[in-house]
């Protein structure tokens, strides 16, 4: 009996283990090209990302990361509202990751929503799994330390957004 409750102790103390390292551009290698501060469905995933973040990041700009893809319809609902939040608040950046979509579609969404947020093309799928994203869409904020410090999976709504931003410019 003793030897089970001391098996359920140590795994207990691996899981928590587990859910406890945090999330930061700073542990990623820096690739051979960084998206332009102004991409357009740049071809890029999780390392291009990172770089890109770290480069607002020094510039002295906290970054919110929106994870959408065309298909997805809370996406095309959130968006405007991602859009209107960036326009307001321009001592945060923005970046838009079209996930696993198809080129063609992903830039028909980039233009029938006017999106002119940067916007990295990720076809494989690889900043959604090294943010743990878990469904469509997922918005990440990273403070001016580089860490992940704010997670939504879902539909934004305006408080959730806001609260996201005041989080990371406080």
């Amino acid at each position: 009996m003793r030897l089970r409750w001391a098996w359920i102790g140590v795994c207990v103390a691996l899981l928590a283990g587990c859910g406890s390292d945090t999330i930061s551009v700073a542990d990623v290698a820096p690739p051979e090209r960084i998206p332009p501060v102004d991409a357009e469905l740049a071809d890029g995933g999780w390392p291009e990302t990172a770089a890109w973040i770290r480069r607002e990041l020094e510039a002295g700009r906290p970054v919110i990361v929106n994870i959408f893809a065309s298909w997805c319809v809370p996406c095309q609902r959130e968006m405007p509202l991602v859009l209107e939040t960036a326009r307001a608040h321009d001592d945060v950046a923005f970046l838009g990751i079209d996930h696993l979509d198809q080129r063609d579609n992903g830039a028909r969404f980039l233009e029938e929503y006017s999106v002119d947020i940067p916007t990295i093309y990720d076809v494989a799928g690889d900043v959604a799994a090294a943010v743990q994203a878990r469904g469509m869409p997922t918005t990440v904020a990273f403070d001016l330390d580089g860490e992940l410090v704010v997670h939504h999976t879902g539909e934004l709504t305006q408080r959730a957004l806001d609260e996201m931003v005041a989080t990371i410019t406080r």
